[in-house]
Parts: structure tokens; C-alpha cells; sequence
């Protein structure tokens, strides 16, 4: 088994005195502390025009982690790709991966939130076909060979990506949701981020959808591995994890939903903040409990999903510094090593 660390959005938050200054600094001290604490990886997410200033522009804030470490992978969960000009998401990338010697993931997904659209100038309806093509453009770019592209959104001639990346290619992640997004991952043949808001029974349906799909192209599903992101609280109680889990996740995904996230608890749509269903929200999608729960629940991901590669998403927007690096230690001496 695998273990990356997560998501990494810089947020203020009301309740903590951090200014953002701050929260980059803790930000390079926590990945640090992950790659002591022998985490494969540290995953960044991102946003746009959100007051808590969730982070812009992960390539950046990837640079800083890579510059600080020497061994963890540094990986974008993801890149809005319809956003952006994919070959200079594609420069982007390479710059990382030089700059960290190797180990840059470049995650990419589409995006669903119609102020960041309007915000970028980018109709919400041409997500698709941009999505489709900065995939393909991305393909081209990493080669590091010249190139010309033509499409219904893009155009390139002659184009060439400098410097050229250290890894040939850089790992390629594509975050996907709702089944069409899923199936264009497969049509890809790229690995899926499934996202962490899945119980096991959704994630094996997204499994279904990416199998089904890649193997209609001709690909073979089992040739990739996935990575399954997973809300976590470890505590050395069963009682406080559950106690930090309301605190810190349960109200993570309630401002998830404010900003028009699709949830379902025990196959129902969820309608409102007030939804009583929220109380259920932690049944068989979060790793909440003591060392030992969080083994049990991570061999069942492995046994009945067959995931090997699990990111952990630990930091909290409401938490402080201390509690984040508690749980990237506790996780790291005490589940880690003991996932047999």
C-alpha cells in the first residue's frame, strides 16, 4: 500500500488567527513532516475566487514543496484543465518536475463551479471539448518533441516544450465524478483521483464505468493504479477521532455543499445544510477511528476495491497547525507501518 497526503488549499478560516503568510509556511512544514513520516506523496488542490483565498495556483505552491523536500512526490489534485491553456499547464509541469528532480503527479480535473468559469472568461458549456483537448494537447506537450495541434478550442503550430520534463512522461491523473467524466479517464487509459466523497459501493460503480470504458478503446483497466482519496481522522480514541471528525470533516463538507457540490447519504440526494442525512455522511467513505479502525478500514479499500494507493486528506480548513501535524505523525508511526 501507498499513502499520499491532502488536499492542501491554504484556506483562512474564521476560527484560526492564520493569515495566508502563515498558512504556506505551516503548509511546507507539514510536507516535510509527511516525508519523514514516509508518505509516498502530498497532493494539492484548486480554487478560484473564494474568500478563504483557497489556492490559485497549485504549480507554484508545487515548486515551493518541491524545493523543500527530497523524496515525497508532490501532485495536483488537480488542475482545473478547462481553465487554463494546456501547454502552458504543460510548461508548468515540466518546470516542476525539474525542479524537484522527478517526482511531480499532474492531476487534472474539470471543474465544476460556474464563478470560477465566468471569473476565467470560459464557457461553462465548452468544458468538454476543452477538457477532451488539454488532455490530448497535454499528451503532445509532455513529450518534450515539436509539434502541431489543431482542434475546436485549441491550436498550436511548431510548438515545443522547454526545458523537457525529468520523467518521461510525468504521471497523468484525471479526478472524475459524474459517469461521463469517469469514462473519458478510461477512454484515456490515464489513472482516476476517485474522490473522497465515494462509499465503497460508489467506488466500485466509478471502477465499473473506467473498466468499461477503457476496454471499449482498447486499453487494459488493469494495467493503471487508482488512487482513492479518504477523509481521515486517527486518534488514539475511538472517541476523540469521532469527536474531530464532526469538527473538522463533517463541516469541511458541509461548505463543499454551499458551494453546489452533489451529495448522497445512503442513496438519497442530501437538499440542504439543515438535511438531518448529514449525521450519516461518515457511513463507509471516511477512515475515522484508532490506528487499528483506520487498518481495518484500509485493508477493506484493498480487499474489495483493489486499491493499493490511498491519499489521505487530513488538512483541515478549521484546523490548527498542531492537530494537522498530529495527524500526519500519528498516521505515519502508527498506520503505515502496520498496513500488512
Amino acid at each position: 500500500m501507498k499513502f499520499g497526503v491532502g488536499l492542501f488549499g491554504m484556506q483562512t478560516h474564521q476560527e484560526l488567527p492564520y493569515t495566508h503568510p502563515e498558512l504556506y509556511k505551516n503548509t511546507l512544514e507539514q510536507v516535510k513532516l509527511a516525508e519523514k513520516m514516509n508518505f509516498e506523496s502530498a497532493w494539492i488542490s484548486e480554487h478560484h475566487f473564494l474568500d478563504d483565498g483557497y489556492c490559485p495556483a497549485p504549480a507554484v505552491t508545487a515548486a515551493a514543496m518541491a524545493a523543500v523536500t527530497t523524496r515525497i512526490r508532490i501532485g495536483s489534485a488537480g488542475i482545473i484543465l478547462p481553465l487554463h491553456n494546456p501547454l502552458k499547464v504543460a510548461e508548468d509541469a515540466a518546470v516542476v518536475d525539474n525542479i524537484s528532480n522527478g517526482r511531480f503527479n499532474l492531476g487534472v480535473v474539470l471543474g465544476y463551479r460556474k464563478e470560477e468559469y465566468e471569473g476565467m472568461g470560459v464557457p461553462m458549456r465548452q468544458r468538454p471539448s476543452r477538457m477532451d483537448e488539454g488532455i490530448e494537447v497535454l499528451e503532445n506537450a509532455l513529450r518534450g518533441e515539436k509539434f502541431s495541434y489543431e482542434g475546436k478550442r485549441y491550436k498550436f503550430e511548431n510548438a515545443k516544450l522547454t526545458p523537457r520534463p525529468v520523467q518521461n512522461p510525468i504521471p497523468l491523473y484525471v479526478g472524475a465524478f459524474e459517469e461521463p467524466a469517469i469514462r473519458r479517464a478510461g477512454r484515456f487509459g490515464y489513472p482516476l483521483l476517485i474522490g473522497p466523497g465515494r462509499t465503497v459501493e460508489m467506488a466500485r460503480d466509478t471502477l465499473g464505468f473506467y473498466n468499461d470504458e477503457a476496454r471499449k478503446s482498447g486499453r487494459d483497466p488493469d494495467s493503471v493504479e487508482h488512487i482513492l482519496l479518504r477523509e481521515t481522522f486517527v486518534s488514539s480514541s475511538r472517541k476523540k477521532a469521532v469527536e474531530g471528525g464532526n469538527k473538522y470533516i463533517i463541516s469541511m463538507y458541509k461548505f463543499y455543499f454551499s458551494l453546489g457540490v452533489k451529495m448522497f447519504v445512503r442513496g438519497k440526494q442530501l437538499t440542504g445544510l439543515d438535511d438531518p442525512m448529514f449525521k450519516h455522511l461518515a457511513e463507509d467513505r471516511f477512515i475515522i477511528g484508532t490506528p487499528e479502525d483506520c487498518i481495518g478500514e484500509i485493508k477493506k479499500y484493498r480487499d474489495e476495491l483493489g486499491i493499493k494507493y490511498i491519499v489521505c486528506r487530513m488538512i483541515f480548513p478549521q484546523a490548527p497547525h498542531e492537530v494537522i501535524s498530529g495527524l500526519i505523525k500519528t498516521f505515519g508511526k502508527k498506520v503505515i507501518p502496520n498496513v500488512k
